[in-house]
């Protein structure tokens, strides 16, 4: 697990354009960035952006009129540097991007205009921040509770990291830690049936080669 700093892919991230033709370009591009997590990536990316009608820049964040320091990324690239970052300092990136994912879900349910009130960055790292924190501490850096992390990956500020967090809680009535909810809903997707489905066909496949080899060791033995 690596220390908390800025790491070469944020200097080497693809340029995404706010061009709504090339947007589904732009959340592949930046998404396929995320090696083996990149449906994750790219469809918690479309739902901030589709769904929640979250703006891909950052300038309608309700901490845009602050002077900043730092202007991030459009949010395609902006969510895929998090993760990348993320990446080696939790076990199950996967399972915190789907937890994120339910939380995003959640306030969406909860009230179907919340994005006209947020940025996609505020959102994504506020819920992403979220589920990261909820990983056992065996499975992730103690950093990771840490808001001063939060603030250098994000580019918020350290006040702006906690006050986000507050307010994401507070309009989810508190419900935000939902990782277990998270993995039972990546069971329960047909992916994973269908392979559970695989393993017991072939373990069904398996046992009657089994039984076929033994009658023919017993047909062979009786002659």
């Amino acid at each position: 697990m690596s220390c908390y700093s800025a790491s070469a892919f944020t200097q080497s991230a693809p340029q995404v354009s706010s061009d709504s033709f090339s947007l589904d370009d732009n959340i592949r591009v930046a998404a396929n960035t995320c090696k083996g997590v990149e449906h994750h990536v790219a469809d918690i990316t479309a739902l901030l952006i589709k769904t929640l009608g979250c703006s891909v820049s950052n300038e309608h964040a309700v901490f845009a009129e602050r002077r900043r320091k730092f202007v991030q990324e459009p949010l395609p690239v902006f969510i895929s540097t998090i993760v990348n970052e993320i990446a080696q300092d939790v076990l199950d990136i996967g399972g915190v991007i789907a937890a994120a994912h339910v939380l995003l879900m959640h306030l969406y349910i909860s009230n179907p205009l919340a994005g006209a009130s947020w940025s996609g960055h505020e959102l994504f790292i506020s819920a992403f921040s979220f589920a990261a924190q909820e990983q056992p501490a065996s499975h992730a850096a103690g950093y990771i509770h840490d808001y001063v992390f939060w603030s250098k990956l994000s580019k918020f500020t350290v006040d702006e990291v906690m006050e986000m967090q507050l307010r994401l809680s507070a309009q989810l009535q508190g419900r935000v830690w939902v990782f277990s909810e998270a993995m039972e809903q990546v069971k329960q997707s047909p992916l994973m049936q269908l392979q559970a489905q695989w393993r017991q066909e072939d373990e069904e496949i398996r046992l009657e080669k089994r039984k076929h080899s033994l009658r023919g060791r017993l047909f062979f033995w009786r002659d």
